[in-house]
């Protein structure tokens, strides 16, 4: 019962995330001329081949977080349902959580620095270009109007 209502919860968060997010972004009309992403548009503009091997290399990571957050969001599930409340557990939580994440992007980084180096100059200057064209196309992918 308890992962149920875990998976509930987290249901209908992102469902409130996505809803909330697509209200912002037609309210937003600066989100379109936005930059993507700095981690994003590195890794979107590497040559297709290099993307899948860091995310062969990052999957392990990843998907012992994934683990982990199940685990997490039953012991929030907990302190949220706990009489009297308190903050502190759930403060510890989301500092832990705040880790793992920072944790995966510097293993992301690490492994995106070691690819870029090993490009030879040509390659690093095509990556370079392909760069520059995913900035163009924005976080949507699309081509901006200027």
């Amino acid at each position: 019962m308890p992962i149920v209502l875990t998976l509930s919860l987290a249901i209908n968060l992102l469902i409130i995330g996505v809803a909330l997010g697509s209200v912002l972004r037609l309210k937003n009309s600066d989100h379109a001329k936005a930059p993507p992403g700095f981690g994003p548009a590195l890794y979107r503009a590497l040559p297709k081949e290099d993307r899948k091997s860091l995310r062969g290399e990052l999957s392990g990571l990843h998907g012992k977080g994934a683990k982990g957050r199940s685990q997490d969001f039953m012991v929030v599930t907990e302190a949220l349902r706990a009489v009297p409340f308190d903050p502190e557990t759930v403060t510890l939580l989301l500092q832990q959580q705040a880790q793992a994440t920072a944790d995966l992007q510097a293993a992301l980084q690490e492994k995106w620095l070691v690819l870029v180096t090993q490009m030879s100059d040509e390659e690093r200057q095509t990556y370079a270009t392909r760069l520059e064209e995913v900035v163009k196309r924005g976080p949507r992918g699309h081509k901006k109007k200027h």
